[in-house]
Parts: structure tokens; sequence; C-alpha cells
């Protein structure tokens, strides 16, 4: 099944859950289901269908535009920007620096081993081309390119993200809309009653809410903070870029740092890495 099939499979719950479950023929037993879990206070804006119909179908307008490897992609990108959401520049600084200080006086080819050892493959991979005789241009044009490649991908996380920001506010007016309908054609008798057009307009207004919500309190400022940590990524592999480039080119380790403190952002920590302390041992 792809995604796209999945997707319309979706939507048709998602209007199930608010033309059939969310009817107001069924609002009692809706009312009962939320007083249940939430109080007076709260409940008040609180309509199950509603809520059900607005995520199930901003869900599944993600999979009829996505596939299921883009959208796990920027599910699994919610990691980078609540636990790993800073780039710590100066780390890989004062490595490339001392980098630089150990090939000062020893050749490059003896760092294959501490190379192995780097977790961020980026700089791991473009020390290992230095330390087997690439070129500086061979090597910058490899990196350049993966750089690109990596940012081409990294760009439909965040595109994910703001596409559900976009459908939104189209579920919850699709919701308002048949809220509307539902009030209008509500028929008023001494039984029911207001009820019938109470529960209609409950449905109308409570989508917009979800809609609006959904959009600009969680959908845009998730994409807005992947899309400045993608840029931030990006900042970095230049920056490691030209740092071995330059210890290619034998530059002095003082020079180095200069050039490369230029890339870092505002307000970076300026801590070191367990790396220095390996390169530290290499020079004894």
């Amino acid at each position: 099944m792809n995604s796209t099939f999945l997707g319309y499979l979706l939507f048709v719950l998602a209007a199930y859950f608010l033309l059939i479950f969310g009817a107001p023929e069924n609002e009692p037993a809706i009312k009962a289901m939320q007083h249940t879990f939430f109080s007076p206070v709260v409940e008040r804006y609180i309509h199950i269908p509603g809520f059900l119909f607005v995520t199930t179908g901003v869900f599944a307008s993600i999979l009829i535009s996505y596939t299921f490897k883009d959208v796990w992609r920027a599910v699994r990108s919610l990691s980078f920007i609540f636990f790993r959401n800073k780039v710590a520049f100066q780390n890989y600084i004062n490595t490339l620096k001392s980098i630089s200080e150990y090939t000062q006086t020893r050749d490059i080819e003896t760092l294959e081993e501490f190379a192995n050892t780097i977790k961020y493959s980026f700089l791991r991979d473009g020390l290992l081309m230095l330390v087997n005789g690439y070129k500086k241009e061979e090597m910058e044009e490899i990196l350049q390119s993966r750089l690109e490649n990596e940012m081409h991908r990294e760009e439909v996380d965040d595109d994910v993200w703001r596409a559900a920001a976009r459908y939104s506010p189209g579920y919850g007016m699709l919701g308002t809309t048949v809220g509307l309908i539902q009030m209008f054609s509500a028929k008023i008798d001494a039984a029911a009653g207001f009820g019938p057009i109470i529960a209609a307009m409950s449905v109308a207004f409570t989508t917009t809410l979800y809609g609006l919500l959904f959009s600009n309190f969680v959908f845009q400022p998730i994409a807005d903070k992947i899309e400045r940590r993608n840029t931030e990524d990006a900042l970095l592999k230049s920056m490691i870029i030209d740092g071995l480039g330059m210890i290619k080119d034998k530059k002095r380790p003082t020079y180095i740092e200069e050039k490369l403190t230029s890339f870092v952002p505002h307000a970076r920590s300026l801590t070191t890495t367990a790396q220095i302390a390996v390169l530290e041992n290499l020079k004894k």
C-alpha cells in the first residue's frame, strides 16, 4: 500500500469523524464523553469529532503529497529541534585547529586511527580523504557535492511541516462549512429546541480554532526551526570544507582558527570535544 492510497483512506476516515460521528444527533453522547475527560472550563473549547477531523485530515493530505520515507524523515527531524537543537561550531573549530597543529610536525597519513573515531561523518570522511592522499580540489569537490545533495534531502523535512501548516486552516474551514450546513439544515421542534443548531455551531467554530492552532502554534514553528537547524548544519559543513582545505595547505593553526570563527553564529558554546584529547595523546 503506497502513501497516496493510505492518505485517501484516512481522508474517508476523517470525513466519517466529522459527518457521522460528529452529527448533531450524536451530540448528547459526544458531550457525555467530553464531560468525562475535561473540566467544564476546558470542555467548551473541545469537540472530539472536529479535533479528529482536522488532525486525521491533515495527516491524510501529507501522505497524499509525500512518500512514507519523506514523512518518516520529517518526524525523525523532531529529535533535532527538541533534543539536539544546537550546532557546536566551536567544538569543530577546536578539533580542526588541533588537527592543524598535529600536522605541522607530522604526516597527515598518521591520523587515520583518529579520523575513524570521529562520530560526525562529514568531518570523518573529509579527513580520511586527506589521509588517503586526495588532492585538495578533489576533496572539496566531493564534499561540496555531498553538501548540496544533503541540503536538498533535508529541505523535504521542513517542507512536510510547512505543508501541514498550509493544510490545517483549510481543514478548519472545511469543518466550519460542514457545521454551517448542519446548522441551516437543522429542524427546530419543541422537543429538540435549539440543541441541533448549537451542536452544529460547535462544530463550525471549534474546527476553525483547531486548524489555526495547529498551523500557527505547532506546524509552522516546527518548520521554521527545522529550516534554521538545516541552515546551521549546512554552514557547519561549509566550515569543515574550508578547514580541511587549509589543513591540506599547511596554514598556521591560529590562522585557521581565526578564519573558521567567522562561521560561528552568535552565542555559541566554547566547549571542547573529546577528539582534542585524543589528538593531544597522539602528539606525545
